[in-house]
């Protein structure tokens, strides 16, 4: 399984980083996982092909997640795209997904692929697809709005990737990760509703995590020397058009 880091970035904006967003891709499967800036040309420059995305997972729908959404399909309709696309939300948030669909008039547009919107419930474990051998789950995160964590399994292995959330008692409750994604939006400051690396490794058993790559990051924060901290290869600081293999 290969993993796309599109974006690493916090909601606040980055000098070299924009905001979060990753895709998925085992098998010529490929689910992209939340939609920020300029979402077409970072999928082609990692070799994503726009006609052949199978679907986006929304985490949650605060705006740095959710905005790259009018520019990716408006990139697939150009690119003559014919295949539906599933798009999956937390429950809550359909009427507003398909209001903005609505705005941005989707429907009017002459495309040739149809989107199609299903729902899962972020507060549940709970699996929301299967392809190209990879399984993806969600599990509530505890963030300001609804939000879902994703876990992937693939050959035997288990990615986790936490969106925006404070440290997760569901995260820690895992016996092993092969690969943890999670937020960092500090290196050390405790805030409501996000993560610090301190708070990571002080709040959970860093042995279960064969690799831990840190995501939605700020600006001028010291994640070298907490990193440094806890073994070299351990803890990965996220990068804009990274790819990891698992």
């Amino acid at each position: 399984m290969d993993i796309h880091f599109l974006g690493t970035g916090s909601a606040y904006p980055g000098s070299e980083r924009d905001n979060t967003s990753i895709c998925f891709c085992n098998d010529g499967y490929q689910v992209l996982v939340d939609v920020s800036g300029n979402p077409c040309r970072k999928l082609k420059e990692l070799k994503v092909d726009l006609c052949e995305l199978d679907a986006v997972v929304f985490t949650h729908f605060h705006i740095d997640h959710i905005y790259g959404l009018p520019s990716l399909l408006w990139g697939m309709w150009l690119e003559d795209r014919k295949k539906p696309l599933r798009i999956f939300c937390d429950y809550r948030n359909k009427k507003k997904l398909q209001e903005w669909l609505e705005t941005m008039e989707a429907d009017k547009w002459p495309i040739n692929f149809d989107i199609e919107i299903e729902t899962f419930d972020g507060d549940q474990e709970e699996e929301l697809m299967c392809g190209g051998g990879m399984t993806f789950s969600c599990f509530k995160a505890l963030h300001s709005v609804p939000t879902a964590g994703l876990e992937v399994k693939c050959a035997g292995q288990t990615a986790v990737y936490s969106s925006d959330t404070e440290i997760n008692e569901r995260i820690g409750g895992y016996e092993h990760i092969d690969m943890l994604i999670h937020e960092a939006t500090s290196a050390r400051t405790v805030a409501g509703n996000h993560s610090s690396l301190v708070e990571i490794a002080e709040k959970y058993d860093l042995d279960k995590f064969d690799k831990i790559v840190l995501v939605h990051l700020s600006d001028n924060q010291p994640y070298e020397e907490e990193a440094a901290k806890h073994g070299k290869g351990k803890v990965v600081i996220g990068e804009d058009l990274m790819s990891m293999h698992l």
